[in-house]
C-alpha cells in the first residue's frame, strides 16, 4: 500500500516538476524551437514510416492471397505480381527513408542538448560566483560540485534522449493506434484493455521514481562532498592514522547510495516486465480472436499481419517507457535541483554606485554592529572609527575578537547594517560589489592559491591590466607603486632565479616591470632562486608546494600587483620568521614614505604583533568585538592596557626565527 505522505510529495513533486520544466524550456530550450520543430517532423516521418511499413506488407499479403497464387501461375497470379512489385519497391524505399529520418530527428533532438548544458554550466558557475558567503555557509562545496557536474548532464539527458522518447511515444501511439483502429477495432479494443492496466500502474511508478530519484541526487551529492573533504584533508587523515576510519566513513555514504540505487534499479527492472507483459498479453488476444476471425473468413491475413506487426512495434515502445521513465525523472530532479541555485537570492541590496572610486577613499565605520547568521552573540559591537584616504588602521585582538569579521565586511563578503560602513562617504551597500572591489585588495591569513604557476598566481588579472610596454609606463604615475624600486636603492639585491641564474628584476621587468617590482617587495626574490623554475613552477593545489609564509607573502605580491587604492590585510605576516616580516612592515611603510606627495593606498591592516602595527596612524584593540583601547602605537603603550602588555611579551619572547611550513 502506498504511504499517503510519499504519494502527496509525489503529487507535489509533479506540479513543482512541472513548473520547473516550463521555465527551463522558455529560458533554455526557446532558442532552438527551429532545430525541434525539424526533429519534430522527422520524428512524426519515422513514426508514419514505421506505420506504413506493417501496413505495405500487409496489403503485400492480402494481394498475394486474392491472386490464388499457388503451385500453378494463374492469370489472377501473373496480375498480381505489377503492384506486389510496386508494394515491394515501396516498401524498400521506406525502409531506405526510415533511416534517414530517424538518423535525422536524433541528431535535431541531441545536439540543442549538448548546448543547453554547456549554457547551463556557464551560467550556474556564473552565478555562483554571484553569491555571498553565507550561501556557501548553508551548502557544502560537494552538492554545489555534483549539481554542477551530474546534474547538468541528467538535464541534458533530459531535453535530448527522454524529450526525443517523450515527442515520440505522443506522435507513435496515436498513430499506431489509428491504423489499427482501421485495420479492426475489436482486436484494438482487446489489445488495449492490459495496455491500460498497465498504465494505471505506471502511474503509481511515476511517483515513485520520483521521489526515489531526488533522494538518490542528494545521496551521490553528499557522498561526492565526503570524498572532497577527504581528498583536501588527506594529510591530516595521514597524520592522524585515520584512513580505515575515512574509508570506513565513505563505505557507509557509498552503500546508502548503492541501496537507494539498487531500489530505483529494481523498481525500472519491473516497470518493464509489467508493460512488456500487457503488450504481450494483448498480442496473444489478437491472435488468439484474430486467427478465429480469419479462419470464418472475416478478416484476411495480411490484416491480420499488420495488425500484429504494429502491435509488436507498440509494445516496444512500451517497453522503452521504463527508460525513458529514469531518464525523465532523473533530469527533472536534476532541472529543479538546478533550478534552485539558478534562482538563489544574491542576497545584495539595491545598487547605488557602479562608478569605481578614483584614488585612496575615505573608510568610516559608524557603530558597527554584526552578527553572524549562525550565532547569537554579535561579531562586533559598536565599533566607530574614521581612515582618512592614505592613512593605516591597525587593528589588534585576540581569538575571536572579530578582526577578521571587520576585514570582511569592509570587502563586502558580508552586508553590513545600512550607514555601518561608509566609504568615499557613501554607503558600503549601495557600491556594485565589482565597481567597489576592483579599487580595492585583500589579503587574508589563509591565502587560496590556484593549481597553476606562481607568475599566474600574483597576476591574476594580468590579462585585464596588460604587459605592454604602453601599459606599463603608467607605473611612474601613481607614487606608491615605486616603492619596491626605493627599497632596492636601499640595498636590496635582486634575486636570480635557480635554474637559468636569471636576474628577476631585469628579465621579469621586461616582460612585465610591475612583477618585478612586487616580487621585490613581497621579499619572494630568494625564494624564487629555490624553486626549480622560479616564477613559472606549478606551485600545486592550494600552494601545497610552498610553506605558509611564502603563501601569504605570494597573497601579498598578488594585492600589491593589483594597484589598489583599499588595502585589506589580515594577519599576513602570520606565518612569516622576524626578519622578514621586517622587510614586509619596511615595504608596508614604503607605501606612504615613497608617495612623493600623491595619495597611497587606504590600508586596514590585523596583527596578532604588535610590531607590525607600530606604523599605523590608529589602531583599535578589539576584545569580544567591542573596541576597548585606541590610539597611535606609542599612545597604546603609554597608555599601560592590554595593547602594552602584549608588545611587551612579544618583546621578551622575541618571536620567530623560522618561517611556518
Amino acid at each position: 500500500m502506498t504511504d499517503p505522505n510519499t504519494q502527496r510529495a509525489g503529487t507535489a513533486g509533479v506540479g513543482g516538476m512541472i513548473r520547473a520544466v516550463a521555465s527551463f524550456l522558455y529560458r533554455y530550450a526557446g532558442r532552438y524551437w527551429v532545430s525541434y520543430l525539424f526533429g519534430f517532423a522527422a520524428l512524426f516521418a519515422t513514426n508514419w514510416a514505421v506505420v506504413r511499413i506493417p501496413t505495405v506488407i500487409g496489403e503485400i499479403l492480402n494481394t498475394l492471397e486474392r491472386s490464388g497464387a499457388g503451385a500453378e501461375l494463374g492469370e489472377r497470379a501473373k496480375a498480381a505480381i505489377e503492384p506486389v512489385s510496386n508494394l515491394a519497391l515501396e516498401l524498400m524505399l521506406l525502409a531506405v527513408g526510415l533511416i534517414v529520418v530517424r538518423t535525422l530527428s536524433r541528431v535535431l533532438f541531441f545536439n540543442p542538448g549538448r548546448d543547453i548544458q554547456y549554457r547551463l554550466g556557464v551560467d550556474l558557475f556564473a552565478h555562483l560566483l554571484t553569491l555571498q558567503r553565507p550561501f556557501y555557509a548553508r551548502r557544502k562545496v560537494g552538492e554545489l560540485l555534483s549539481v554542477a557536474a551530474n546534474d547538468t548532464q541528467s538535464v541534458r539527458l533530459l531535453v535530448g534522449f527522454a524529450g526525443l522518447q517523450v515527442c515520440n511515444v505522443a506522435v507513435a501511439i496515436p498513430m499506431h493506434l489509428y491504423q489499427m483502429l482501421r485495420t479492426d477495432w475489436v482486436l484494438t479494443l482487446w489489445c488495449v484493455t492490459p495496455v491500460v492496466i498497465g498504465g494505471i500502474y505506471m502511474r503509481w511508478t511515476v511517483q515513485r521514481f520520483y521521489a526515489l530519484i531526488r533522494s538518490s541526487l542528494e545521496k551521490l551529492a553528499s557522498l561526492s562532498d565526503r570524498v572532497l573533504e577527504s581528498f583536501s584533508g588527506v594529510g591530516t587523515v595521514r597524520a592522524h592514522v585515520a584512513e580505515e576510519a575515512a574509508v570506513e566513513r565513505f563505505e557507509r555514504y557509498n552503500r546508502d547510495y548503492l541501496e537507494l540505487q539498487l531500489e530505483v534499479a529494481s523498481l525500472r527492472a519491473f516497470a518493464m516486465p509489467v508493460l512488456g507483459l500487457a503488450g504481450y498479453i494483448g498480442t496473444g488476444l489478437v491472435l488468439w480472436v484474430g486467427g478465429k476471425q480469419v479462419i470464418a473468413g472475416k478478416l484476411e491475413v495480411g490484416d491480420l499481419a499488420t495488425f500484429t506487426a504494429l502491435l509488436i512495434s507498440l509494445v516496444s515502445i512500451l517497453t522503452s517507457l521504463a527508460w525513458v521513465l529514469t531518464a525523465f525523472s532523473r533530469g527533472t530532479v536534476s532541472l529543479s535541483r538546478v533550478q534552485e541555485l539558478l534562482d538563489a537570492d544574491a542576497e545584495l541590496p539595491e545598487i547605488a554606485h557602479r562608478e569605481p572610486f578614483a584614488s585612496a577613499p575615505r573608510v568610516e565605520l559608524r557603530a558597527l554592529t554584526f552578527t553572524h547568521a549562525t550565532r547569537e552573540e554579535p561579531a562586533l559591537r559598536e565599533v566607530s572609527v574614521v581612515v582618512e584616504p592614505g592613512h593605516t588602521l591597525g587593528i589588534f585582538g585576540r581569538t575571536g575578537s572579530g578582526k577578521t569579521t571587520l576585514i570582511d565586511l569592509l570587502a563586502r563578503v558580508y552586508t553590513p547594517e545600512p550607514g555601518a560602513v561608509l566609504i568615499d562617504g557613501r554607503d558600503a551597500r549601495g557600491w556594485e560589489l565589482g565597481s567597489l572591489r576592483a579599487g580595492m585588495a585583500v589579503v587574508p591569513q589563509s591565502p587560496f592559491l590556484f593549481s597553476t604557476t606562481l607568475r599566474d598566481n600574483i597576476r591574476l588579472l594580468g590579462e585585464q591590466t596588460g604587459h605592454t610596454a604602453s601599459a606599463d609606463a603608467e607605473l611612474a604615475g601613481p607614487a606608491w607603486v615605486s616603492f619596491g624600486r626605493a627599497r632596492r636603492r636601499r640595498g636590496s639585491q635582486p634575486a636570480t632565479g635557480a635554474a637559468g641564474g636569471a636576474d628577476l628584476t631585469g628579465a621579469a621587468s621586461v616582460d612585465d616591470p610591475r612583477l618585478a617590482q612586487v616580487i621585490d617587495s613581497a621579499c619572494l626574490g630568494p625564494d624564487l632562486a629555490a624553486l626549480p623554475q622560479g616564477l613559472d613552477t606549478i606551485v600545486g593545489e592550494r600552494g601545497v608546494m610552498l610553506s605558509g609564509g611564502q603563501r601569504q607573502r605570494t597573497a601579498l605580491a598578488r594585492a600589491l600587483y593589483r594597484q589598489p587604492k583599499l588595502l585589506l590585510l589580515d594577519d599576513v605576516l602570520s606565518a612569516v620568521d622576524q626578519a622578514t616580516e621586517t622587510k614586509l612592515v619596511d615595504a608596508i611603510r614604503s607605501l606612504k614614505a615613497a608617495s612623493g606627495g600623491a595619495v597611497p593606498p587606504t590600508t586596514v591592516i590585523v596583527s596578532h604583533r604588535t610590531s607590525v602595527l607600530e606604523h599605523a596612524d590608529e589602531i583599535l584593540v578589539l576584545e569580544h568585538g567591542e573596541v576597548i583601547e585606541r590610539g597611535t602605537h606609542t599612545q597604546l603603550l603609554a597608555l599601560g592596557g592590554s595593547y602594552a602588555a602584549a608588545h611587551e611579551h612579544q618583546r621578551e619572547q622575541g618571536e620567530g626565527g623560522t618561517e611556518h611550513d
